[in-house]
C-alpha cells in the first residue's frame, strides 16, 4: 500500500446492494472503491436536503441507484435506528 492511503472497505453489515450504491451499518456506501469511500454518507446524514447535489454533477453517478438506496435507508432508520452500528478499525 502507498505511503499516506488507507485500506477502506465497506462496513461490516450490507443491507442492501444496488449497482453503484449499498445500504450498510455506516448508512449510505459507494461500491467502487476506486472513489476511495469519498462519497460515502453516514446514516446521520440520510436526512439532510439535496444529498444528491453535488454528486449530480460527478459523471459516474447513478441518480436512479441512489435515490433507492436513500429510500431504503430512510426506511431502515425509522423501522430500527440502531440498525446503523460504528465501523470496526478500518471499515466504514
Amino acid at each position: 500500500m502507498a505511503k499516506g492511503t488507507t485500506n477502506t472497505v465497506l462496513h461490516r453489515d450490507i443491507f442492501w446492494l444496488g449497482r453503484q450504491w449499498c445500504v450498510t451499518g455506516f448508512g449510505i456506501q459507494v461500491i467502487d472503491k476506486k472513489l476511495k469511500m469519498r462519497f460515502d454518507i453516514p446514516a446521520s446524514k440520510i436526512w439532510e436536503d439535496d444529498l444528491t447535489s453535488r454528486l449530480l454533477l460527478e459523471p459516474w453517478f447513478d441518480a436512479d441507484d441512489f435515490a433507492e438506496a436513500l429510500a431504503l435507508a430512510r426506511l431502515r432508520a425509522q423501522d430500527n435506528p440502531k440498525i446503523f452500528a460504528p465501523p470496526l478499525t478500518n471499515e466504514r
